[in-house]
């Protein structure tokens, strides 16, 4: 499966759309499934991955990469023209049903910054 996600500005929000104009961000995928964004922000856009725990001890864990696609090491820079990355859970812990990561969208320059933080839910 390919999922589009087109990320942008609505006055003074980020919004993420699919390609059927669902407005959203948060994504139950499978390994292996590609995922896109397009930054259509006419900003600078990055995307941070992390580890989202569910159970006796919920939180945020440490950066984690959701991808078999080359690992940037840090903030993944997303482009006007996007940037696709093929789903999978090497690095991942995963839960009893599934593994969730949490991705920080974080848009910034020609205004103020903005943020917005929705989640991928990886089936296992």
């Amino acid at each position: 499966m390919t999922i589009e996600l087109f990320i942008r500005v609505d006055g003074n929000v980020v919004v993420i759309e699919d390609a059927h104009g669902v407005r959203g961000g948060d994504l139950k995928v499978s390994t292996g499934d590609t995922v896109t964004w397009f930054n259509e922000t006419r900003r600078t856009c990055h995307l941070m991955f992390r580890e989202l725990r569910l159970g006796p001890a919920p939180g945020y864990g440490p950066r984690v990469w959701p991808f078999s696609d080359g690992d940037p090491g840090g903030d993944l820079n997303i482009p006007p023209s996007g940037w696709s990355g093929t789903v999978c859970k090497a690095h991942v812990s995963p839960g009893p049903s599934s593994a969730y990561v949490k991705y920080d969208v974080k848009v910034t320059g020609g205004g103020p910054p903005l943020d917005l933080d929705p989640i991928i839910i990886i089936d296992n």
